[in-house]
């Protein structure tokens, strides 16, 4: 039998990727107001899948859209960041936990391979791609627990936490030490110190909160936001 072709992504499905891409690495920030118009004009495409995408981002958390006055990207008060940030040390402490007991072997060969994959891009300076991998550590956690619903409950928050991530500055003390912190979590797994490994996680998460919350306070909406990458490669001029 042959293999099933993957189905070519609709315009929609393209627009929720960049514009949720633009919302996270801070191109569009908290509380600035975005235009349908302004969107489609960038992406390339009409405002009809730029406002579908809109209306699917809306789940997410990440755009807040009110009538009569406008769609808005998400903005979080100090109180919000915290209790995400305790929300975060629930939830991934229990998953870390249920990923032990059902296959520590796997659990620990995929956070090795992040670790790593942390100190080479630290090593060449590739600073930009650390949120990235930071956020697939603490999804592997997630992935390998085998629970849907501890799953579910964490991307209510995912799409945020990775918006806080990304602005942090690349020299932020709480960067520099994120490799490390990750290392000794991966040595505690790897020992099958079920409680060690949770405790240390909850402080990591715990230690992120004052650096977040200076990462709010500085992102705020610009009169002219980065533009939003297009949907195809622009074509040349002819010559």
């Amino acid at each position: 039998m042959e293999a099933k072709l993957d189905r070519p992504k609709s315009l929609t499905d393209l627009a929720v990727e960049r514009i949720r891409q633009a919302i996270v690495e801070g191109r569009l920030a908290f509380g600035e107001q975005v235009s349908e118009g302004s969107l489609a004009a960038q992406l390339g495409i009409s405002k009809t899948p730029v406002r579908e995408a809109l209306l699917r981002l809306k789940p997410d958390g990440l755009v807040e859209i009110h009538p009569q006055r406008g769609t808005f990207v998400f903005r979080v008060s100090e109180q919000e960041v915290a209790e995400i940030c305790r929300f975060r040390e629930i939830l991934e402490s229990a998953a870390l936990a249920e990923a032990m007991t059902r296959d520590r072997a796997a659990l620990v060969e995929r956070l090795d391979r992040n670790v790593a994959a942390m100190a080479v891009a630290t090593r060449r300076g590739q600073l930009k791609r650390l949120p990235q991998i930071d956020a697939e550590f603490h999804g592997a956690i997630l992935a390998c627990c085998g629970n849907g619903y501890l799953r579910a409950a964490y991307s209510l928050i995912e799409h945020k936490i990775h918006a806080l991530r990304w602005r942090l500055p690349e020299h932020n003390t709480q960067v520099e030490h994120c490799r490390h912190n990750h290392a000794v979590i991966v040595d505690q797994v790897r020992e099958g110190s079920v409680a060690r490994a949770q405790s240390t996680l909850r402080r990591h998460i715990r230690d992120t909160l004052d650096a977040y919350l200076e990462a709010c306070r500085r992102d705020a909406p610009r009169d002219a936001a980065a533009p939003v990458a297009p949907l195809h490669p622009p074509v040349a001029a002819a010559p």
